[in-house]
């Protein structure tokens, strides 16, 4: 016997026919379509290039003046006047201080009467030497007066002599009145003003530093020793140094020192170098980063720093094919000085290197160099980028009616 269907559940059956109908066909064009199309990465290139690079050794040094000169007067007296101001460039032979110059007058002038009555009497001795001496051929003397005569002649040349010291010493006591600068540099604070008395010798007037040329001093590992030393046996080394102020002013010197003794508490080697200081960027006191050039790699392959990732097993670099796509390359970095990297394996030179966008990519991959960043092309400011082409999309599909299975 046939058992009859009620209305409501064969309406029901045939809803859920339509419906998977419907899935099945949206399943078979989304299968036809494949895998969606992605865009091309935007990213910055940089240029692999060969060229000499230094092979630098890097430290940093203490800035310190190449003469220190504490001025004291060499005689005591007043000080009548002050020439210079507080930190005033001075040179070598300039009147810094004057001290009250009318004792020394008095002094030289007594020196000099002292020397005109020592000649007189020097004078009036040689001519009696000289009377004794005719009379004794003659017999008219004893031996012993012209004995005599001759050793008050010497006397009074001594005297003459001693009297024509005091008179130079007088002298320079008299130009110790005008206190010079010995060296070239800049003053410091004036610790001497006007009406102090300046004992010589003891009372500190002013602090000159000369400070060009101007000294660096530092340490280096004593593992660097080989490498210093082949360097210095080639020529004068290079020394740079920058400070740490905003402006990074840079100043180029030579290495003029390295110590004969490793100091074995700390295992380093002092050394100095020199710099012409001309503009004054360095300042006595100040810490400067230095480098120094020890020798030059020529035709090295050089790669912007910013391009070298590290990996897990070596680091790598992504080089733009010429279809615009990526390959990962390994690399070993020799290297690194500033933003360059010397890569001594994996590169040849003249390719580009992604330096920007990296996190994005794949081995592989399409990229779109950015704006302006292709070699030989001016910059432009960060994310100006070329236009993407929008990947062309499907037409949906209609969809199925309700009534169609």
């Amino acid at each position: 016997m046939t058992q009859k269907i009620p209305p409501a559940c064969l309406w029901k059956a045939t809803a859920m026919l339509a419906l998977l109908g419907v899935a099945a066909c949206g399943k078979k064009d989304d299968q036809a379509a494949g895998p969606p199309r992605q865009g091309a990465t935007p990213v910055l290139v940089g240029e692999v290039v060969r060229k000499d690079m230094p092979v630098n050794l890097r430290a940093i040094g203490r800035v310190t003046p190449t003469q220190t000169v504490t001025l004291r007067p060499q005689v005591t007296g007043q000080i009548e006047k002050v020439h210079i101001r507080d930190g005033q460039d001075v040179k070598a032979g300039d009147v810094l201080f004057s001290i009250d110059r009318r004792p020394f007058e008095v002094a030289l002038s007594e020196a000099k009467a002292g020397l005109t009555q020592a000649t007189a009497q020097a004078s009036n001795a040689m001519e009696q030497e000289r009377r004794y001496q005719t009379l004794a051929k003659d017999g008219a003397v004893p031996q012993k007066e012209l004995e005599t005569a001759m050793a008050n002649a010497k006397s009074a040349a001594g005297l003459t002599s001693g009297a024509d010291a005091t008179v130079q010493k007088a002298e320079l006591n008299l130009s110790y009145c005008d206190v010079k600068a010995p060296i070239s540099g800049r003053a410091g604070r004036v610790l001497a003003d006007v009406g102090n008395v300046a004992s010589a010798y003891q009372t500190d007037l002013v602090v000159i530093n000369q400070i060009e040329p101007i000294e660096v001093t530092f340490a280096v590992p004593e593992q660097q020793l080989p490498s210093l030393q082949r360097g210095m046996g080639t020529g004068t080394l290079k020394v740079n140094a920058h400070t740490s102020l905003p402006e990074r002013l840079d100043v180029e010197g030579h290495l003029e020192f390295m110590d004969n003794t490793v100091k074995p508490n700390t295992g380093t080697i002092d050394m100095r170098a020199t710099f012409k200081n001309d503009p004054q960027v360095l300042w006595p006191g100040q810490y400067a980063n230095l480098s120094v050039e020890v020798s030059v790699d020529k035709n090295a392959v050089v790669a912007p720093a910013r391009a070298v990732q590290p990996g897990q097993e070596s680091t790598f670099v992504f080089v733009v094919q010429p279809d615009m796509t990526v390959r990962a390359t390994n690399v070993v970095v020799a290297r690194t000085v500033e933003n360059e990297a010397v890569i001594s394996e994996g590169l040849q030179g003249g390719e580009k290197v992604v330096i920007d966008g990296q996190d994005r990519l794949k081995d592989g991959g399409k990229v779109n160099i950015k704006e302006g960043l292709e070699p030989g092309a001016p910059a432009v400011k960060e994310g100006a980028t070329k236009p993407v082409p929008a990947p062309p999309t499907k037409a949906e599909p209609a969809p199925a009616s309700a009534a169609k299975s």
